[in-house]
């Protein structure tokens, strides 16, 4: 199982892939929808989205890049930029609480929730840009730069608090930057690029 749920009047849904950081791969996403799925037949009271204290979610699961191609990342993506609109659009409050590292498409959960319970050593990293590839860039802009609404010690008093209004939110132009992104030929040599600097900079 890539995630776990606690379902009661609050559903806790916990991000379980500690031997890849809590990376988004392909099941993982699925399973998140899955979840989303179920909530729309029987909405909890609240949806809590949560990693460990490590990882919160350390973005794209590029592991077995070698076997992709630019079509497969490509739906990959934007699968995650659905699952992202779909938390944004939830009839429910959502809350993110990031205890660890949340990098790229894992941060991009952080910000799709209504409320954002970030630890203060936690930083929210967005390398999408390095690959060409425009994930939750129109969200980031009506976020503007305050990112950090709390720590994860707080997550009752949000519970317990009324929802707050959703900021206004062009979802079309969202998806249409990340597909027009995607679609640009050479993403599966891009990505690979790119993870060529990280092993670099580990080595």
């Amino acid at each position: 199982m890539s995630v776990r749920v606690e379902r009661g009047d609050v559903w806790t849904v916990t991000l379980d892939r500690p031997d890849r950081a809590n990376a988004l791969s392909a099941a993982l996403v699925e399973a998140l929808h899955g979840v989303l799925d179920e909530a729309t037949t029987a909405p909890p009271e609240a949806l809590v989205l949560r990693g460990n204290a490590r990882h919160f979610a350390a973005g794209f699961d590029l592991g077995g890049l070698d076997t992709e191609t630019d079509a497969s990342l490509a739906s990959r993506f934007l699968r995650i930029g659905l699952l992202l609109e779909r938390l944004v659009a939830a009839p429910y409050p959502t809350v993110a609480v990031a205890e660890g590292a949340a990098v790229g498409a894992g941060a991009d959960l952080v910000l799709a929730c209504d409320h954002r319970l970030v630890d203060p050593s936690v930083t929210l990293r967005f390398p999408g840009s390095a690959f060409g590839v425009a994930l939750g860039t129109v969200r980031r802009a009506e976020m503007g730069p305050d990112l950090t609404t709390g720590v994860p010690a707080a997550l009752p008093d949000v519970l317990r608090a009324p929802h707050p209004p959703r900021p206004p939110h062009d979802s079309d132009a969202e998806l249409a930057a990340l597909a027009r992104s995607v679609a640009v030929p050479g993403l599966r040599d891009r990505i690979a690029a790119y993870r060529a600097t990280l092993t670099k900079e580990n080595a």
